[in-house]
């Protein structure tokens, strides 16, 4: 999404376009930087170690905040499954974020993504709420689906897990 020009009311209230200078200012009040790998499209903030990828949709309506991690495990029937699992018993139980899973190189791969609509603009309060929750929410399910991830690799070497090996991860 390239940069929009509009007048900024005197109104710290008012809901204005949000352009990725707004959001690198947030992201700045937050204690990082954002760093545009591409020009008007991409930009990445590190959250605790974390890189949060920032992008709009084609429309400009909706911004994504997106978190993403390359796991230990070997592309594996049983591994994805099991990842696979997890990320849909995530889904069910909270809104945000969405996680999904990927193969990247032959390991798969976690994403989660959440997603604000942006079309009506937003104050300064409203676009730090939606990128903090983000950041958090995107955390909370990384860790939850790194932990799963872990057992997963232990149960594949022998190290623990149920008898049959399958589903121990997540009480099943």
């Amino acid at each position: 999404m390239t940069s929009n020009i509009y007048t900024v009311p005197d109104d710290p209230d008012v809901p204005v376009p949000v352009a990725f200078e707004r959001i690198a200012k947030v992201v700045e009040s937050m204690g990082t930087s954002l760093e545009m790998i591409e020009e008007g499209e991409v930009g990445v903030a590190d959250f605790s170690g974390f890189p949060f990828l920032f992008t709009f949709t084609s429309a400009g309506k909706f911004l994504s905040i997106r978190i993403m991690w390359t796991s230990e495990l070997q592309m594996s029937t049983q591994a994805m499954s099991a990842m696979f699992t997890a990320s849909d018993q995530w889904n069910r139980e909270r809104y945000f974020p969405t996680i999904y899973t990927l193969i990247h190189d032959g390991f798969i791969q976690v994403v989660a993504d959440y997603i604000c609509g942006v079309e009506a603009g937003m104050n300064d309060a409203q676009l730090l709420d939606n990128i903090s929750a983000g950041v958090a929410a995107g955390m909370d399910g990384m860790n939850f689906m790194q932990s799963v991830a872990e057992t997963v690799g232990q149960q594949m070497s022998g190290q623990t897990g149920s008898e049959d090996g399958k589903g121990a991860a997540f009480g099943l």
